[in-house]
């Protein structure tokens, strides 16, 4: 039976993200989350084993915002269209906020560790997929309202739109993390709403309706 923690999990997962995303994870060490937590060396190995075990406990739980991120930029009301222009928006807000513009942890983390831990492409993978399903159900319920009092649509047609969408949905999410790449390059906030802009214009005529 696991002993209880002596600390606070979560303030000590806040502080450790930071450490982790601003210097990376090399030239982090459970030292420095020592020092900027008050919490013992010895309570974060025995809670988390080794440096690498707190860093994927902290990791999976920042992945798993990123992907709950998008699933509720994309809420907005209205057609698909305005939904990815939403998303888009609020990705571009979010990288204007970041301290140096330092991107994402996990699109950094995949840079660096991807070749060294597989379980940071595990990961990656799986929060990926989440966003991917969250844009696509929101593209799916936009398209099915739209089409609510139409004619019976072909079944074939139908399973034709679908897979589309999961493209489509995968595409609008690459877009995003390119934008993110590009705010961490240093580009304008100006140019990545341009940016933004020309990949919603390009959208399937079904995501206006």
């Amino acid at each position: 039976m696991a002993r209880p923690r002596r600390f606070d999990e979560a303030a000590l997962l806040d502080a450790a993200t930071e450490l982790f995303w601003s210097k990376g994870f090399d030239d982090t060490s459970v030292e420095d989350v020592s020092a900027a937590t008050g919490v013992g060396n010895g309570s974060i190995y025995a809670a988390y084993g080794s440096k690498q075990g707190l860093f994927l406990a902290l990791f999976e739980r920042y992945c798993e915002g990123r992907a709950d991120f998008v699933r509720a930029a994309v809420r907005r009301p209205g057609s698909a269209a305005s939904a990815v222009s939403g998303y888009f928006e609020a990705v571009i807000a979010d990288c204007a906020a970041q301290p140096g513009r330092r991107g994402c942890l996990m699109i950094n983390s995949m840079a660096q560790l991807g070749t060294r831990m597989p379980e940071v492409v595990a990961i990656t993978r799986r929060a990926t997929e989440r966003m991917e399903s969250g844009v696509a159900a929101r593209i799916r319920a936009a398209v099915t309202g739209s089409a609510a009092d139409a004619a019976e649509i072909d079944s074939e047609i139908d399973t034709e739109i679908d897979v589309e969408i999961d493209a489509l949905a995968a595409h609008i999410v690459l877009v995003s993390q390119g934008l993110i790449q590009l705010s961490r390059l240093g580009v304008p906030t100006e140019r990545l709403h341009a940016i933004a802009r020309t990949s919603c214009a390009n959208l399937p005529p079904y995501c206006a309706a």
